[in-house]
């Protein structure tokens, strides 16, 4: 019997093999996008898990004034483990600077990590070579990514080998790790003790109890209640805190979160990847039904005949059933192919090292079984669907080929689901114009400054001597003043593009009650006029003695708004924990110095002295075609002075743009699940419309024997269809307006939804409706009507 039914199926998907190709084709496709979107979720959903005890690792957060910090001041960890026995372990994880390793002839730097010598009892992190619980005992020892290690040693066991740290520092190899897992939201290549540190003078002054910049993780004991032991925090804060602290308060929140409450959009791109998933798995389930519909409905008779000679209904079923299921085998298959040769390194080279995907059995178990979950769920439904249809018709009518059951309710079923499937399309269509036009709005806003023609050498280089490169660089910048084509140009710590999320909280100095969280960075002379961020009042930092030592400071519109103030210049103002008194001499107008998705806070430059070679060299050219000339003498005076780095340069405006990436690929992503959408919907009104064809070919052929044209019955078959589109749209559009809204809103600086895209959406939905009909609706209307009469 069983192969029976095999022979059936393959040669009733022979027989409508159009409509099996674009089954397949369409549900390998979907499926495939349904794939990475779920895999994107569970990887994303489960960060951290993958720790043997994720259920018992916590990490401090700070709250100061109503503001949750995923950090904590460093020396905490230490009286955490004195006083509370409820914590096993704990470790700090900093990431203050990346040394260089030295072995042999190679020098090398990477993602760097400072721990304690329990990290590896807290996390799982799995060594390839070496024993996690004595990896990091020694004060000189190392633990490297295999990455590492085949770039220094080659193939073999590294253990016990000597490298080089910033030439003058000896540590052994004491592990080796396996490839961290994507899903970690700790990432880096080399792990070393944390008493390193305590040998820089910087991190040492910081190290207190006032500074916030230590991320603090603990492994509790079995059986401890998180919330009894953060009732005791507040004894930390009291008895140790600086007296300017202590209004801060402590909270342990689960390891689990920490991904999340870094990133506080992250849920939202999480949630968004499922509602993607749904929305195209409804619409390739609604097209499988549509044409597993159209492909059945010539087997009316196959299926009567049946039922008179004693089949019985589970018989019918498990036919139709084994059809779609061969459909569905089909399409996983080449889904997986497709998924894994083109969709995931597409994915991962969008995503540029952030949350790479990969699909693995002994991870990914997940996402095989809720596929497969889903596979066997429109199996069902698709395969049902148009067996009941076909069981429910009169058998005395049916065997003659005739469809005689109340058409009104089938229509409605058919009707039903391809309103559905384009309100789904017209939903995904505007929200990928919607967020294209906000990405074309933050690419196209004024900034605050002058992007264009701006030319930046990073030159950060890590030289090998730095009073040479002092008077090496002081004579690149004097050739820099003669230059013709030099606008302007600056030395700095950073630029425009990025800032350092470095704050601290600020005060007037006779009004110590009324301070404001500022984001602070130091700067030299021309930063502002080299940028052209314009001032509101006051001056620019000039290149002195005075600014450095009368403390002088410049802010920013929003730090004036945040004090208070009408006007700033003369005013005085201390940090906390620290006497110095700052002076401030001028206001900036307020410039985006992140992407305009996040809103723009007070910001403070203070002046960081005498001009010099810093972070980054910032040239404005007068003449941009001359720039080759000008980047070739700059790199010919660089490589006389010995470093460790090339110097590389880049435009301000090329740097710009690729802080839109990562929500550029979003939207690529979304982009291309929105054309299959499209195609699928297509697919299922080509289908549509053979079915409705089929069940009119009477009346088609008494319509052209009465001189009906092909124009008239083309427009009769493709105006019903027409309608159900204009009904899609008219539940769609306003919904997809509302969400759209929605979607900018999550947006600090945002444009707004333009009317005329729902206008365009409707007509493009309606051209693809009707292209979609008119060949089937066409083909419909030039059969010979003597044939279609013999229907009866």
């Amino acid at each position: 019997m069983i192969q029976n039914y095999f022979k059936i199926a393959l040669r009733n998907l022979w027989k409508n093999r159009l409509f099996s190709l674009i089954n397949i084709f369409g549900m390998s496709v979907g499926m495939a996008c349904v794939v990475i979107l779920i895999l994107f979720a569970q990887k994303c959903l489960t960060f951290d898990e993958f720790h043997a005890h994720s259920d018992r690792i916590y990490y401090i957060q700070t709250e100061i004034n109503d503001q949750k910090h995923e950090k904590t001041v460093y020396p905490i960890l230490e009286q955490l483990q004195k006083n509370y026995p409820e914590i096993e372990a704990g470790t700090h994880i900093q990431t203050w600077y990346l040394p260089w390793i030295h072995y042999g002839t190679k020098d090398l730097q990477e993602s760097t990590v400072f721990v304690d010598s329990t990290f590896f009892q807290i996390f799982s992190f799995p060594l390839k070579y070496g024993t996690p619980t004595t990896a990091l005992k020694g004060h000189h020892s190392i633990v490297i990514s295999e990455k590492i290690a085949q770039n220094l040693f080659g193939n073999i066991n590294p253990l016990g080998k000597t490298v080089t740290l910033d030439d003058t520092l000896q540590f052994k190899v004491s592990g080796v790790l396996e490839p961290i897992p994507s899903n970690s939201s700790q990432q880096f290549e080399v792990v070393l003790p944390t008493h390193l540190l305590f040998s820089l003078p910087d991190f040492k002054k910081r190290a207190n109890w006032f500074n916030i910049f230590s991320p603090v993780f603990v492994l509790l004991k079995k059986g401890t209640d998180p919330k009894a032991l953060e009732a005791k925090l507040p004894h930390i804060v009291k008895n140790h805190f600086v007296p300017e602290s202590r209004d801060n308060s402590l909270h342990l929140s689960k390891f689990k979160h920490f991904i999340h409450n870094q990133n506080p959009t992250f849920k939202g791109l999480i949630y968004g990847a499922i509602a993607i998933a749904v929305f195209l798995l409804l619409i390739i389930s609604i097209n499988l039904i549509n044409l597993n519909m159209a492909s059945a409905l010539p087997r009316l008779k196959e299926v009567a005949v049946k039922q008179v000679i004693g089949a019985t209904r589970s018989v019918i079923l498990k036919q139709f059933w084994l059809e779609a299921g061969i459909v569905m085998l089909l399409s996983l298959w080449f889904s997986g192919f497709f998924a894994k040769y083109y969709l995931i390194p597409s994915f991962n080279q969008l995503r540029e090292g952030h949350m790479q995907l990969d699909i693995s059995l002994e991870h990914d178990y997940p996402t095989i079984v809720i596929i497969l979950s889903i596979s066997l769920l429109v199996t069902f439904v698709a395969g049902t669907y148009p067996a009941y249809y076909l069981m429910q018709l009169k058998t005395t009518e049916a065997v003659k080929g005739k469809i005689s059951s109340n058409p009104q309710r089938g229509r409605f079923r058919q009707n039903s689901l391809i309103v559905l499937q384009f309100v789904l399309a017209v939903m995904l269509i505007v929200g990928t114009l919607g967020l294209r036009q906000q990405i074309n709005f933050m690419k196209t806003t004024a900034l605050g400054y002058d992007k264009n023609n701006v030319l930046v050498f990073n030159t950060n280089l890590d030289y090998r001597n730095s009073s040479t490169a002092l008077s090496a660089g002081r004579v690149v910048l004097d050739e820099l003043r003669q230059n013709p084509n030099v606008e302007s140009f600056c030395t700095s710590t950073l630029t425009p593009v990025k800032y350092w999320y470095n704050f601290n909280e600020y005060y007037p100095a006779k009004n110590p009650n009324q301070s404001v969280r500022i984001l602070h960075a130091s700067t030299f002379e021309n930063y502002f006029e080299t940028y052209q961020i314009p001032f509101i009042e006051g001056r620019s930092f000039l290149d002195n003695s005075a600014d450095s030592a009368n403390h002088n400071i410049i802010i920013n519109e929003a730090a004036m708004r945040a004090f208070g103030w009408k006007t700033a210049v003369g005013k005085q103002l201390r940090q906390q924990n620290d006497p110095t008194i700052y002076t401030v001499i001028g206001v900036t107008k307020n410039f985006h110095y992140q992407n305009l998705k996040e809103s723009i806070e007070p910001l403070l430059h203070w002046y960081a002295g005498k001009q010099k070679l810093s972070n980054f060299l910032t040239i404005r050219l007068k003449d941009p075609a001359k720039a080759s000339t000008l980047i070739k003498t700059v790199e010919a005076r660089f490589k006389n002075i010995p470093s460790r780095r090339p110097l590389s340069h880049f435009y301000l405006s090329d740097e710009l743009a690729k802080t839109y990436r990562p929500i550029d690929s979003i939207w690529q992503m979304i982009s291309f699940v929105t054309l299959l959408a499209i195609l699928i919907a297509c697919a299922g009104i080509f289908g549509l419309i053979s079915l409705v064809a089929k069940q009119r070919t009477k009346e088609i052929g008494i319509r052209k024997a009465l001189g009906a044209s092909v124009t008239n019955i083309v427009a009769m078959l493709s105006g019903q269809f027409l309608q159900l589109v204009g009904i899609a749209l008219g539940i769609s559009l306003p919904i997809s307006y509302w969400l759209g809204q929605k979607l900018l809103e999550t947006f600090a600086y945002r444009t707004q939804l333009q009317w005329w895209y729902l206008i365009f959406v409707a007509i493009f939905a309606l051209i693809i409706a009707l292209v979609s009909v008119s060949f089937q609706a066409l083909r419909a209307a030039l059969n010979n009507p003597v044939e279609s009469l013999k229907t009866d």
